[in-house]
Formats: structure tokens, sequence, C-alpha cells
């Protein structure tokens, strides 16, 4: 849910012509893109993270087995 409203944050600065942020180049990089960029990058990775994690564990069911005898 937050990557989806952070898409949408940047998404609709961005459609309207980044007209809602200060134009100075310091405070458009280090506060509207860095900052805010620390909510993307985080829910990114930790949805990285939990894909490989089931990916491991779908890898690990999905082999044969062998009967014991």
């Amino acid at each position: 849910g937050q990557l989806y409203g952070d898409v949408l944050y940047f998404a609709t600065e961005a459609l309207a012509g980044w007209t809602h942020s200060d134009p100075h180049p310091l405070y458009f990089w280090v506060y509207f893109v860095g900052l805010n960029g620390i909510w993307v990058l985080v829910p990114a990775l930790l949805i990285l993270d939990a894909w490989h994690q089931l990916a491991t564990a779908q890898r690990g069911h999905d082999r044969p087995r062998h009967k014991a005898h």
C-alpha cells in the first residue's frame, strides 16, 4: 500500500508539471526525491525479499520426494 501511494504521489506531481514543488534544486533533489524516495526503496526491497523467500520455499516444495524404505 505504501509503495502504491508513493507512486501516485510522484506520478500526480509529474503529471501536474512539478507545479507544487519548490523549484530550488537542493529542495527538489534532497527533500522531494531523496527523502520521499526512501519510502519507495524500503517497500521495494521488502517486496523483493518476500519474492525471494517465496520462490525458495516453492522450489523446496516442488522437489520430488523419495520414499524411504
